[in-house]
């Protein structure tokens, strides 16, 4: 943005054409983000934010991706309290196998990105 938001109304920053455009492309914005493998819920939120924010579609995209990985946490972060211990490590290595899967995939926004396009 060339402004800061101090200087604009909220409905220059808002205007309500802009809005719509973006309700509209929701369930597209979804699709293409679960196609590029974020499939999380609220995905799409952190993608549109950051591109509110002045961030490119790459960095728009990692924040997509970092909020994928935030809502997924961490194995050590599990509670062994009151549970069968071997449940809690399947649980542990289910969620360390999604953290890898979200790290391991491609920006599609990133220069030079290996990303197959679906015929």
């Amino acid at each position: 943005m060339d402004q800061t938001a101090h200087n604009r109304t909220v409905t220059d920053l808002h205007p309500e054409v802009e809005v719509r455009r973006q309700r509209r492309n929701v369930p597209v914005l979804i699709g293409n983000l679960k196609n590029s493998g974020l499939g999380m819920p609220g995905v799409e939120t952190a993608y549109r934010a950051a591109l509110f924010a002045g961030a490119t579609e790459e960095m728009a995209w990692e924040a997509a991706r970092r909020h994928a990985l935030t809502m997924i946490g961490f194995p050590d972060e599990l509670s062994d309290t009151g549970m069968d211990l071997s449940q809690v490590e399947s649980m542990r290595k289910r969620r360390q196998a999604l953290i890898d899967t979200y790290r391991a995939l491609p920006n599609p926004f990133a220069l030079g990105a290996d990303v197959q396009v679906a015929a």
